[in-house]
Order: structure tokens, then C-alpha cells, then sequence
């Protein structure tokens, strides 16, 4: 952009760009527009680093009978003629978006918080998959191994699923205010998009993958088994993204693992605090950590590459182009999953971790966010047991897993032999290794006792290459444990 002449400082300048084309949105059949021009439809800056904020009056028209969400509030809704006339309006935010086709919508009001969740979902699937439908119905044999292919087929609609992401939305949204606080936000609208390989999420607005909505077998079918956790997550995932990137931006390509990194954990705690089974939690974060180890067809692991700090310039020709998404999702949920399970107490379970992310919320609404301020944020709520080199600062911890690439193994043996009294007595052998000699960390030491319960013993320090070894009495403790073990919720991420 030319101007006319030199701006004046402290003058406040207004610009007004007009422009037009076709392509924002590409329509796909059967009322389905998919929003190919997400992050650029509207003029914003070179870089989308979510931590530029502003606020948006935008107008929508669109055909009568088709339903439209968008970023903001909804100030007035009204047909003209043949269109639909909407008008949003928003606070600040880093990003403006919308969504529109023939939808259906459902929606929950909660009352604590105070928010309004609503799922749309398209009556009819686009073209595409109406010629799969149409293949499997009219090219396939009546009769034999087709068959009941053919009728799988011909049930792709999403709208009786509609109330699916309503649910999970809605629950997501109580569950993340309990455990970050309040978001920036009172409304979500979940939408039905036609790309079926990712989701995302702007302010009060989430894009939710069509094939998100199909069964395992109609998604088999289609060719789409590479789930790795990602059906199971992608709503709550999404979700999350109103605390992680919107409420709380990030300030450049180096502190983007926090926005993804976070939602990863966030839908963990999803599975964990929701779903309640503990074998689906624990299966998501070896499904994170087999992304870390695996090597791409370069020949790299994520977790090698480099530090989640690179951000997006982790991924080259060298490397591989995926490598960052292999890395900063998986690694930055691990690294907030350890900072909670550190902070995770006995007598009061998670209180120590939710008032460290309140804090960082309320501390970081509608601001761009860096890694060093979540370090200051985490080393203000730090217990005295996370404090292993005596300086009140997690340098250590954060060398090690942001800033590191480091990978620790780590080995138990142990006994178990009664005491005079009868109490058993447990005696454990704790070894780190494949580490530098200024590696730390606190390892949780875990027993599975004779009923089936899983019980938290401790924590075990451990520097450097080396190993500890304690005789712990359990006073009380009559029956023998059936096992002991570490990281039983992978508390830390090591080799498997």
C-alpha cells in the first residue's frame, strides 16, 4: 500500500480496501461450501501467529434457506429478497471466519459457564461422496461380498449425528472452564466441513471434518483408517483452541507448540475426566509418543529434528515436511501433561495445576503469549518437590523438554518381602539413562495392589545417567502388591 503523502504520528489513520472473487469458498454439491480461504478471506497480516488482535464488523449475504456461523455475536438476522442478511460483531480477536450451507442446528445453553454451544451438521453430503453412495448402489452386485458394503454406504448422513459434537462440545467447554478458567468467550458454534483431514478452530467457530461423523466402518471403507487417536480427539481438540490460541494467542512461530501442543493435552483430559477409562488416556499418550519416535521416509524422528521451539521452520526437504506437525502437537501436549502430573498432589489431586493455568488465562486473555512467560507462570505455582536444583526455576525442565531434545530411559527393579509386623516392605531400584549428566527429573513410582487399584507411592530424583535405590515400609499394607511401576500415565516422556 502507497499513501499519498507521510502519515503524522499520533494521528489515527482509516483505510478501506474493496475487493472481490471467487475464491473464499468452493461449493462442493448439496448445499456443502467449503471455506478454502480460511486465514486470508478478509486483509490481515503476512503472518498468522493468533496474537494480533482486533475487532470485526462484518456482514454476511448468502442464499435464502442456508444457515451461516460466524466469528462474533449476531447482531441482526434478516432475509432480503432471495438472501439471507446477517450481521456479526466481535471483540477482540486474532481471526474472523465463517461457515454457511444447508444446515441443521442444535444447541445447549449451559449455565456454568455461561455459554451457548451449537452444532450444525448438512442435510446432504456433497458431490463426492453422493458418487460413492451412487457407485456403491448402482455399480456393485446385489448380492454377495459387496453387499453389505452397499448398504454401509448408503448411510452417510451426518445429521443424525448432529447431536454427537453437541455433546462433546458441551462437555469440553464445562471441562476446560474447570481446569483453565473462563475463556474470552460466551458461544461455540461446531460445524460440518467437507475436508476430512483436519479440523480447526477460530473464535466462538470450529470447522469439524465430515468424516468425523461416519462410523470405523464407513470410515474403513473411504480409506481413512489412519486415525492415530485423531477421531477420538478432533472435537475436543478443536475446542480447546478457544482457551489455546485464541484466548490466549501465541507470539510467534516459536511459542505455537503452546496453542497445539495444549489442545492435545486438553483432549486428553477429555478422555481421562469424561470418558473416565483410563486404558483410552493412556492409549493417546502412546499413540503421542509413538508420532515423536517414528522415523518419516528422510529418515528423521520428530523428536530429533530439534526443539518444539523451531515451530513450522522444523519442517524442510531435509527433514520432511511433516516433522513439525509429528513434533509440536505430540511434544507440546507431553510437556503440559508432565507439568500437571508434577504438580498432581495426593490429598488434593489437580488443584495446584488448574489454579497455574486459571492464572495463566486470566494473566494472558486477548495477549499474545511466549514460552518464557508460561515458564514464569509455572515456576510462580512450582511445589517445593518440582524445585530440584534449589533456585525456585524449572530451567531444568524446560532445557530438557522445550528447549531439548533429550529422551530418557528408564529401568525398575524391585522386591517385595514382609516386615516383623507383617507389612510389607517395598524395595526399588530406580536407573536413568541415555541422558547428560545434568538431566533431571522426578520419576513417579506407581503400585498396582492385590484389588486392581492403581496407587501414586511417590516420586523418585533421579541426575544424570544413574540410579537410586530405597526399602520403603507401607505400613498397614498386608497383601502383596501385584506389581510396581513407572509413568504408569506415561507422567514422563521416555523411550517405551
Amino acid at each position: 500500500m502507497i499513501l499519498p503523502r507521510a502519515l503524522s504520528a499520533g494521528q489515527k489513520y482509516a483505510v478501506t480496501i474493496a475487493y472481490g472473487g471467487k475464491d473464499a469458498v468452493v461449493n462442493t454439491g448439496g448445499g456443502n461450501y467449503y471455506p478454502i480461504a480460511r486465514d486470508d478471506w478478509y486483509p490481515n497480516g503476512p503472518n498468522l501467529t493468533l496474537g494480533d488482535y482486533a475487532s470485526f464488523d462484518m456482514t454476511f449475504r448468502i442464499p435464502k434457506g442456508m444457515k451461516i456461523a460466524a466469528t462474533g455475536d449476531l447482531v441482526s438476522d434478516q432475509n432480503d429478497g432471495g438472501q439471507n442478511v446477517t450481521v456479526w460483531k466481535s471483540g477482540p480477536q486474532a481471526v474472523a471466519g465463517f461457515n454457511f450451507g444447508r444446515f441443521k442446528m442444535q444447541e445447549n445453553r449451559i449455565e456454568k459457564p455461561d455459554y451457548l454451544v451449537q452444532s450444525y451438521a448438512n442435510e446432504e453430503p456433497p458431490d463426492e461422496v453422493r458418487s460413492l453412495l451412487n457407485y456403491a448402489q448402482h455399480d456393485l452386485p446385489t448380492q454377495g461380498p459387496h453387499e453389505a458394503e452397499s448398504v454401509a454406504l448408503g448411510n452417510m448422513s451426518t445429521v443424525p449425528l448432529i447431536k454427537k459434537a453437541l455433546a462433546e462440545g458441551t462437555l469440553s467447554v464445562q471441562l476446560y472452564n474447570e481446569y483453565f478458567g473462563p475463556s474470552a468467550y460466551k458461544r461455540l458454534a461446531i460445524t460440518q466441513q467437507t475436508a476430512c483431514n483436519y479440523g480447526q478452530a477460530w473464535p466462538e467457530l470450529v470447522w469439524i471434518p465430515m468424516c468425523y461423523f461416519y462410523d470405523t466402518t464407513i470410515r474403513h471403507q473411504l480409506g481413512m483408517d489412519y486415525d492415530r487417536g485423531y477421531w477420538k480427539i478432533v472435537t475436543p481438540h478443536e475446542v480447546a483452541h478457544q482457551w489455546w490460541g485464541h484466548t490466549v494467542g501465541f507470539s510467534s512461530y516459536r511459542d505455537q507448540w503452546m496453542s497445539e501442543g495444549f489442545a492435545e493435552m486438553s483432549a486428553s483430559l477429555y478422555l481421562q475426566m469424561v470418558e473416565k477409562n483410563p486404558q483410552k488416556f493412556i492409549s493417546f499418550w502412546n499413540d503421542e509418543r509413538d508420532l515423536l519416535l517414528e522415523r518419516d521416509k528422510e529418515g528423521w524422528r520428530a523428536i530429533d529434528a530439534g526443539p518444539v521451539t523451531m515451530g513450522y521452520r522444523m519442517s524442510n526437504s531435509r527433514t520432511g515436511e511433516g516433522v513439525t506437525r509429528r513434533l509440536i502437537y505430540p511434544k507440546g501436549g507431553y510437556i503440559l501433561h508432565m507439568v500437571r502430573m508434577m504438580m498432581w498432589d495426593r490429598r488434593t489431586g489437580d488443584e495446584n495445576f488448574k489454579a497455574t493455568m486459571h492464572d495463566f488465562v486470566k494473566t494472558y486473555t486477548n495477549q499474545a503469549a511466549t514460552t518464557e512467560q508460561f515458564k514464569a507462570m509455572v515456576e510462580k505455582h512450582m511445589t517445593p518437590e518440582m524445585d530440584l536444583t534449589g533456585n525456585h526455576k524449572l530451567d531444568w525442565f524446560f532445557d530438557e523438554y522445550v528447549y531439548g531434545t533429550g529422551l530418557p530411559t528408564y529401568k525398575l527393579d524391585y522386591t517385595f518381602e514382609k516386615d516383623s509386623s507383617g507389612d510389607v516392605v517395598f524395595g526399588l531400584k530406580v536407573t536413568q539413562s541415555n541422558v547428560d549428566d545434568k538431566f533431571r527429573m522426578l520419576i513417579p513410582i506407581y503400585l498396582e495392589l492385590a484389588d486392581g487399584h492403581v496407587v501414586n507411592l511417590g516420586r523418585a530424583r533421579v541426575a544424570g545417567n544413574t540410579s537410586v535405590e530405597q526399602k520403603v515400609p507401607l505400613k498397614g499394607l498386608k497383601e502383596m502388591p501385584k506389581r510396581a511401576m513407572l509413568n504408569y500415565f506415561d507422567d514422563v516422556l521416555a523411550s517405551p
